[in-house]
């Protein structure tokens, strides 16, 4: 099944869109692109998007796994019930 705007493009289906940029930052990211002797446009899809697809990736299984460990630690206290633990001192007689 292809969708509506894509195509195939080395055995891949490839989906456009139109992006819109900071004035600033595009002119970063032509810099980037002319130092690396690659348009604008491989620059985004060769190193920014799979570049920021692995760190987004990366927190998730961060927020996973403290998630996980604090299921596995026990039910949180709040800092009421903490302190209503605390025994209070003995008054000297």
């Amino acid at each position: 099944m292809i969708l509506e705007g894509s195509q195939v493009r080395d055995g891949k289906e490839s989906v456009k869109f139109m992006q819109v940029l900071d004035r600033g930052i595009f002119f970063k990211l032509k810099d980037m692109a002319k130092s690396r002797g690659v348009t604008v446009q491989e620059l985004i899809r060769v190193l920014v998007i799979p570049d920021w697809m692995r760190k987004s990736q990366e927190e998730n299984r961060r927020t996973e796994d403290r998630r996980r460990h604090r299921r596995l630690a026990g039910p949180a206290r709040s800092p009421a019930q903490a302190v209503s633990t605390v025994r209070p001192e003995r008054r000297k007689r």
